[in-house]
């Protein structure tokens, strides 16, 4: 805080930095004493961020891969537009739907749910 105020300080007030090192090190312990708690909060901030996003997201994507093993011809399915469809032919990448009144070439990526074969409300999803 020393430093804030003789950084800002008018050009007259001379200030003395031997001793606001001595005060530093008195107050501090060593001038790198710091580091290892560094380190400490480093490897936290790490493991929450670990846990908080990236394990989440490994879970989704299994489930995802998951889901789109047991797509088959014939399923009826939601889009993440909220399209519903029946799964007409498949490619590697894309689906090609019919809704009520029209086919759609869709990617298999925008598939957020499988409803199945005979289900009426697309709120009762098979698979999410």
């Amino acid at each position: 805080m020393d430093y804030l105020f003789s950084a800002f300080a008018p050009p007259d007030a001379a200030v003395d930095t031997t001793t606001q090192a001595a005060d530093g090190a008195a107050a501090g312990g060593l001038a790198g004493g710091g580091t290892l708690g560094m380190i400490i909060w480093i490897v936290v901030l790490f493991a929450m961020f670990y846990f908080l996003i990236i394990m989440p997201q490994r879970k989704r994507d299994k489930q995802f891969k998951s889901m789109m093993g047991k797509l088959k011809v014939g399923d009826k399915i939601v889009t993440i537009g909220g399209i519903i469809g029946k799964i007409t032919s498949m490619t590697e990448t894309s689906v090609e739907i019919k809704t009520a009144d029209a086919k759609m070439e869709i990617t298999k990526k925008s598939i957020s749910a499988i409803l199945g074969k005979s289900t009426k409300d697309p709120n009762d999803a098979i698979e999410r």
